[in-house]
């Protein structure tokens, strides 16, 4: 921030001191598509911080990246496992949370101390989901409603549109829950099985992507596809589709915020945070995404579009959520399924 005081800063109150110390860039590396564009506009309206976007296909390619050295973002969306183990490798700062006062007032106490951050120390929610898959009811006749469906569809019928995520977890923890297996498994028989699964799917796969998906499922060269929530749900906005969470059960997720190791500007990263949890733009992003806001859901009722908050896709009932594990694959797991996804990607 800059040096020279104004006459505001003498005041009891801390709230011009902070704006003062707000300038510059915010250097923000996230999913594609994962913000409202009218939130960068607001924040930099409101801070005068201007946002320098970069972009990561996968929780391992932002892995990789800060693992890899690189320096100099202020800001990070990761899925909840990633956080443990990008914390754990000391690439991420400690949140102030004395500059996260709407944070404190504003999220859901179910979203505090979640398993990958019992402390809070590293993470802010971002937002929620499950996956599962979505298909486009005018292109499968079918009405799969099971991870088993899924694949006996995508090697008959509709071989060659169907597509997988680029996301470790999420495919071998699916396969695993189709098997009858835990998602986080670690026995190396039932990983094994995964894999084969896997293995058996690739030849019919139109592509292995979490980010070009939804727009293949939208324009009809996919009619199938293992994903998110939120896109799911934006899929069948703009065309017939339905999002489901398979009978065998899936994965409920958590995506959080995090200030990686050497961030430039950490000041405008808490700053954003706390922008975003007003209820008003929160509401904005889950309108924007489809995915599950974590603030508390009285405050954010009266401010969000109505059909949005009643979606059970974007909102999934507690009965949906009772299924579903979050993933907590330890890194023994996590090596065994690196091996499978090697060795999947290669086949």
């Amino acid at each position: 921030g800059s040096s020279d005081t104004s006459n505001e800063d003498e005041g009891g109150s801390d709230k011009p001191k902070k704006a003062a110390q707000l300038s510059g860039v915010l250097h923000y590396y996230n999913w594609a598509d994962y913000v409202n564009p009218e939130t960068y506009k607001a924040f930099t309206a409101d801070t005068g911080v201007k946002i320098k976007k970069d972009f990561f296909v996968s929780n391992e390619e932002l892995q990789a990246k800060l693992q890899g050295g690189a320096r100099g973002f202020d800001l990070a969306a990761p899925t909840g496992y990633m956080v443990q183990i990008l914390a754990e490798a000391g690439l991420l700062e400690e949140l102030d949370h004395a500059q996260l006062p709407t944070v404190a007032k504003n999220l859901d106490p179910r979203f505090k101390g979640l398993p990958y951050d019992p402390d809070d120390k590293f993470s802010v929610p971002k937002d929620w989901g499950t996956t599962g898959f979505v298909y486009r009811t005018d292109l499968v006749k079918e009405k799969p409603t099971s991870w088993k469906e899924f694949v006996e569809l995508a090697k008959g019928p509709y071989s060659g549109k169907v597509t997988v995520l680029d996301g470790i977890p999420e495919c071998v923890g699916s396969m695993l829950v189709m098997l009858g297996y835990s998602y986080n498994s670690e026995d190396e028989k039932e990983i094994e099985e995964a894999k084969q699964e896997l293995i058996d799917l690739k030849p019919h796969l139109l592509a292995i992507t979490s980010t070009e998906y939804k727009q293949m499922l939208i324009n009809g060269r996919a009619v199938m596809g293992l994903g998110w929530n939120g896109d799911g749900a934006a899929v069948a906005a703009k065309k017939p589709a339905e999002y489901v969470v398979a009978e065998e059960g899936g994965e409920f997720w958590v995506d959080a915020y995090v200030i990686p190791t050497g961030s430039k500007n950490p000041a405008a990263a808490h700053a954003w945070i706390d922008f975003v949890y007003r209820p008003e733009h929160n509401a904005a992003e889950t309108e924007y995404t489809y995915y599950g806001s974590p603030v508390k859901r009285d405050l954010l009722k009266p401010v969000i579009d109505s059909e949005v908050y009643s979606n059970p896709d974007v909102f999934p009932p507690d009965d949906t959520l009772d299924k579903l594990e979050p993933n907590e694959v330890t890194p023994e797991g996590s090596k065994l399924r690196d091996r499978v996804w090697t060795e999947f990607k290669a086949a």
